[in-house]
């Protein structure tokens, strides 16, 4: 028996036609296509039909959800904002020796970092895509305050730059170790653990400022204070 005309073509096109996705997924799916392509080419070389082909999707639907490709760029920043405004809060004062401490700090932001490589690697790569947002800078910037009143109010520091020149060069560290061992590949020629490094470098930042678990820098200055000044 032979099928009537057009008989079976509609299931034949149910078969091959796409399920449709909500929304929200479609959008997800757009900005993890993105991520990646970003990441691996740039955003001035990838097309919007590269990513739409990587997200499976068409062409016509990128514009549904982000006007172009700026939108998708800012959606990313709002991505990387997001992780790292999510790392606790630095408090008023260590509650652990500050060696122990910046360990502590440091382990938490280079494991976000690395988690997030492909968005770091876009916001160092796309800055001047990104000229005007400076989110992520002011939250380096606010995070090194934060760390540099803790260490001023630890050691007894009267320079009020002093504690933030020291946490700038403590978070400049941490975020070069990153970009050098896993994006530029260092790690394939010297590969270091990072909870050594970190440790390391913690540790010699508070040997620096003389409070490596003791009030060293206090009884420092307190010395000071006491000699008498030469030729008197």
């Amino acid at each position: 028996m032979t099928s009537a005309p057009g008989e079976g073509k509609p299931d034949q096109a149910l078969a091959v036609r796409r399920p449709r996705r909500p929304a929200a997924e479609r959008r997800r799916q757009i900005l993890a296509a993105a991520r990646s392509l970003f990441a691996e080419r740039g955003f001035h070389a990838t097309t919007t039909r590269d990513l739409a082909s990587a997200a499976d999707i068409n062409d016509a639907l990128i514009y549904r959800y982000f006007p172009d490709k700026q939108a998708i760029l800012a959606a990313l920043m709002d991505e990387a904002i997001a992780v790292f405004q999510a790392l606790p809060t630095l408090p008023d004062q260590a509650p652990l020796p500050l060696d122990e401490f910046l360990e502590l700090i440091g382990t938490a932001f280079v494991r976000a970092t690395r988690a997030n490589l492909d968005l770091v690697t876009i916001l160092v790569g796309e800055r001047q895509a990104l000229s005007g947002d400076t989110r992520f800078v002011e939250f380096i910037d606010d995070a090194a305050t934060r760390l540099g009143h803790l260490i001023d109010a630890e050691t007894g520091g009267q320079d009020s730059a002093h504690g933030y020149l020291t946490a700038r060069a403590y978070f400049g560290a941490l975020v070069a170790f990153v970009l050098l061992q896993d994006q530029l590949g260092l790690n394939a020629i010297r590969a270091l653990d990072a909870t050594d490094y970190i440790r390391h470098l913690a540790q010699l930042t508070a040997r620096g400022i003389g409070s490596a678990g003791t009030p060293a820098f206090t009884r420092d200055r307190a010395a000071r204070r006491r000699r008498p000044a030469s030729g008197r």
